[in-house]
C-alpha cells in the first residue's frame, strides 16, 4: 500500500446492491470506515444465511483501519459487525441505542464474540479526532431513533456521508434535520457528498411516519379477531405507532420474535420506546385474552426462512395458527431480491383464510429514505464539487446520479462506481484509483467464507438437476468388477416410475467397465463411470444431474 496525500474512497459494501453496506475513507496510511453490514441471501444462494462484506483489504493492510463509525441500528449497517471485529480491531463509535443494539448483537452471535471491543457513544453535535480525520454526527430522521450522518473533516477538504435519511416535517423524535448547519457546511465549500439513493426511483417527497396512523387505525377499527402486523425488528419507531394504537383501540400488544423481542426491550430499557406496565405481554398469556382484545406484532416481511410471519403462513409456528377471523397488516415493503420469499408468505396467508393488508392495497408503510425531492434537496444544501450515490442497486445509483446533473453538478464531477472500485481526492482533482477485492462472503451456520461460488453453483446444480450416485466394487488387486454398479437417485427423477432407466444406465456402466485395462487405479474407473453415465444422461432423459461415482476395493 503506497501512502499519498489523496483521499481514498473505497467501497467494500453498499453500491450496485442494498445492504451489507461499508465504506472506507483513507488518508496516508489511515482509514476510518463507516456501517460495516449485512444482506440476506437472494433465492439463488441456496443454504446460505447472510452474506457479509469481504474485507481482504483491510485483512492485507493490517494497521489500516483505525476506527469503525456507524450512522444507525439496522442490519444492513450493523450486522457484519461480529464477523469483521473477530478479524480485526477497532473502536466503534456509534450512538446510544446503535451501542446497545451491537451489544446484544455480540452477546447473541454464535461462535463469533468479539472480545474486549471499544465501544464509544457519539451524538449529534459531537466531534470526534481519528488520525487525519474529525468527524462531527448530525441527526437525521430515519425509521430508528438515532439515525445520524457524518460530516468528515479530512486534510483535502470536508466529506458528507447522509446515512440514511428523509426530510421528515413532523419526525416522531421531534428532531429534524438541522438544515441550517449542513447549508453553512455547504456554503463553506465541501469537497465530496456521498449520498443514500435507495429511493431514487421514487418521484416528489417521503411522507412523514405519522401519515400512516390513521390508516392503520382505520384498520384496527374494522377487525373484529386478532391484528397481527408483520414490520422490521428494528424499525422502533413503527412499533410504537402500532402499540399506541393498539391501547387506543383496547388490545393487549405482544411481540413475537427474538430480534424483535431483543430490540424492543432495549428501546424500553433506554427509554426510545414508551409503552405503559400491563400493555406487553407474553404470547402464552395473550392467547388466553378474547381474539378482539389481542395484537400481535412480528418479524417476517421479506419472507426469511424461519422467522414469526413465514412460520404462521407455513402453519409451522408453534403456538400461532392462523384463522379466518385474523387480520394481518404488512407494514413494510420488500427489498429488492426478497420479492419472490416475501410474495409466496403473502400467498400463503391468503390461503389460510386471513384478511392480509399490505402495501400495494392500502399504505400502512412509509419509507425511512428520501425520495427524489429530498435527494435534491440534500445536494442542493451540501452543494459538493464531488458526488458519489451510495446504498443502492446499480439503476439507483445511476438516476441518482442525474438528479446531481440537474443539480448543478459537473457531470465530470459525478462518479457511479461499485464496490471495490476507489476514488482517490485531492482540493482540485477526483481519480479513478486501483481496484481491491470486494465481493460477498457467505455465512452458512457457523461457516465463514467456506461457501464460495463454486459451492453455490454446485447447489444450485443440485437444485435444478438432482444427483445420481453409481457403487461399484472392485478387486483392490486386479481392478476386476465384483458387485455392482448400483444406482442411487435423489432430486433426479421418479424411481418408481423410472427404473428402466437406471437399470439402462446401470447396464451401461457395466458395459463401459468391461473395457478396463487391467489394474486399473480406483481414479480411472470413478472417471469412467462419471463420463458414461453424464452421456447417457444427456442422450436419454435430456438431464444433467450430478454425478458421484464411488468405487470400493474389496
Amino acid at each position: 500500500m503506497t501512502h499519498t496525500n489523496k483521499l481514498k474512497y473505497i467501497p467494500l459494501g453498499g453500491l450496485g446492491e442494498v445492504g451489507k453496506n461499508l465504506g472506507l475513507l483513507e488518508y496516508n496510511g489511515q482509514a476510518i470506515m463507516i456501517d460495516c453490514g449485512l444482506m440476506f441471501p437472494g433465492s439463488d444462494m441456496p443454504g446460505i444465511d447472510l452474506v457479509i462484506p469481504d474485507i481482504t483489504y483491510l485483512k492485507e493492510n493490517p494497521d489500516l483501519l483505525q476506527a469503525i463509525f456507524i450512522t444507525h441500528g439496522h442490519e444492513d449497517h450493523i450486522g457484519a459487525l461480529p464477523f469483521v471485529l473477530s478479524q480485526i480491531k477497532a473502536p466503534v463509535y456509534a450512538t446510544k441505542l446503535t451501542i446497545g443494539f451491537i451489544k446484544n448483537k455480540f452477546k447473541r452471535n454464535r461462535g463469533l464474540r468479539p472480545k474486549n471491543v471499544e465501544m464509544n457513544t457519539i451524538a449529534d453535535g459531537d466531534s470526534i479526532t481519528v488520525g487525519p480525520f474529525r468527524i462531527e454526527p448530525f441527526h437525521v430522521s430515519h425509521s430508528i431513533p438515532d439515525a445520524v450522518g457524518m460530516i468528515i473533516h479530512t486534510p483535502v477538504g470536508v466529506v458528507v456521508h447522509t446515512g440514511e435519511y428523509k426530510f421528515d416535517e413532523h419526525p416522531h423524535s421531534g428532531l429534524t434535520i438541522d438544515e441550517d448547519r449542513l447549508r453553512a457546511i455547504g456554503d463553506t465549500g465541501a469537497l465530496l457528498l456521498l449520498s443514500d439513493s435507495t429511493n431514487a426511483e421514487r418521484f416528489g417527497s417521503t411522507p412523514s411516519e405519522k401519515t400512516i396512523y390513521d390508516n392503520i387505525d382505520e384498520i384496527f377499527s374494522q377487525a373484529k379477531g386478532r391484528i397481527i402486523t408483520a414490520t422490521f425488528a428494528s424499525n422502533i419507531y413503527r412499533v410504537q405507532l402500532l402499540a399506541d394504537i393498539a391501547m387506543a383501540h383496547n388490545r393487549k400488544v405482544a411481540f413475537v420474535g427474538r430480534s424483535l423481542l431483543d430490540n424492543t426491550r432495549i428501546a424500553c430499557e433506554m427509554g426510545y420506546l414508551n409503552i405503559p406496565d400491563g400493555i406487553i405481554l407474553p404470547l402464552d398469556k395473550i392467547s388466553h385474552l378474547p381474539d378482539s382484545q389481542v395484537s400481535i406484532i412480528c418479524t417476517g416481511t421479506q419472507g426469511e426462512r424461519n422467522s414469526a410471519l413465514v412460520r404462521m403462513a407455513n402453519e409451522e409456528h408453534s403456538q400461532i395458527r392462523i384463522s379466518q377471523s385474523d387480520t394481518i397488516i404488512i407494514s413494510a415493503t420488500t427489498i429488492p431480491g426478497n420479492e419472490e420469499f416475501a410474495h409466496r408468505t403473502l400467498d400463503n396467508l391468503f390461503r389460510l383464510g386471513a384478511d392480509v393488508i399490505y402495501q400495494a392495497l392500502k399504505p400502512v408503510h412509509v419509507s425511512g429514505h428520501a425520495s427524489r425531492e429530498g435527494q435534491k434537496k440534500m445536494l442542493s444544501l451540501i452543494k459538493p464539487k464531488y458526488f458519489i450515490p451510495i446504498q443502492g442497486e446499480y439503476r439507483m445509483m445511476a438516476l441518482h446520479a442525474q438528479l446531481g446533473e440537474e443539480m448543478g453538478i459537473s457531470k465530470e464531477n459525478i462518479f457511479v462506481i461499485e464496490n471495490g472500485q476507489t476514488m482517490e481526492f485531492g482540493p482540485n482533482e477526483a481519480i479513478i484509483g486501483d481496484e481491491v477485492q470486494a465481493g460477498h462472503v457467505f455465512v452458512d451456520g457457523l461457516s465463514v467464507g467456506d461457501v464460495g461460488n463454486v459451492v453455490l453453483r454446485d447447489r444450485n446444480s443440485l437444485s435444478r438437476d438432482g444427483f445420481v450416485t453409481c457403487v461399484v466394487a472392485v478387486d483392490e488387486h486386479t481392478g476386476d468388477l465384483i458387485d455392482g454398479p448400483d444406482l442411487v437417485s435423489r432430486g433426479f427423477v421418479y424411481v418408481k416410475d423410472n427404473e428402466a432407466l437406471l437399470d439402462d444406465a446401470a447396464d451401461a456402466v457395466a458395459k463401459t467397465l468391461t473395457k478396463l485395462p487391467h489394474n486399473a487405479h480406483p481414479d480411472t474407473i470413478s472417471s469412467m463411470i462419471h463420463n458414461t453415465l453424464a452421456r447417457f444422461f444427456r442422450t436419454h432423459a435430456h438431464r444433467q444431474p450430478m454425478i458421484f461415482p464411488v468405487v470400493l476395493e474389496v
